[in-house]
Formats: structure tokens, C-alpha cells, sequence
């Protein structure tokens, strides 16, 4: 498990927000107080989920995915990859496969 640090805690104050980690676009998204790092790319056909009046969506299909946890709205059994997210001395660092 690699360990990536996106920023301060208090730099991301509105949620969903994309993010680059390690050249690889992403959402960092909020559930209560668990954060989770999301990828943009819509399990369906690969494109770039866009954040729509503070909603995710695939363009293409208009698959749309909760802006809390990155399940999809329309089809429950698929979600986008996610990666577990760490509060540590006020920084929040992502935990991604290696």
C-alpha cells in the first residue's frame, strides 16, 4: 500500500472535488467524517465522470454516482474505484495500491 498525501484538511472544504494523484484524474469525496479517494473514470466505458450541480456524472451513458461514497445511482452492483483516505496531523493522505 502506497501512501500519498493530498493536502491539508482545511484546504478541502467544499466536496466533491477533483483531484490528480499521481497522474490519474480522481474525486476526493466526504461520508460524515470518512473521506475516500474515487477515480473519474466511469466503470461502464472508461470516460471521465464530471461533477453536475454538485452530482457525479458519465457523460457518455449518464450514469450517475453518489457524491458521497462513488456507488452508481443507477446500476447498485458498480461503483468507482476507490481508495481509503487518512486524517494525519491535519493532512489527509491517500492509501492506493502500490
Amino acid at each position: 500500500m502506497k501512501e500519498i498525501v493530498l493536502g491539508a484538511e482545511q484546504q478541502f472544504q467544499k466536496l466533491p472535488v477533483e483531484v490528480e494523484v499521481e497522474q490519474r484524474p480522481c474525486f476526493l469525496l466526504k461520508d460524515r467524517d470518512v473521506y475516500r479517494l474515487v477515480s473519474r473514470k466511469c466503470p461502464h466505458a472508461g470516460q471521465l465522470v464530471d461533477i453536475e450541480d454538485e452530482e457525479l456524472v458519465c457523460p457518455m451513458h449518464g450514469w450517475s454516482f453518489d457524491p458521497h461514497k462513488g456507488a452508481c445511482l443507477n446500476v447498485p452492483a458498480r461503483s468507482l474505484a476507490a481508495y481509503s483516505v487518512v486524517v494525519r496531523d491535519g493532512m489527509l493522505i491517500a492509501q492506493v495500491d502500490g
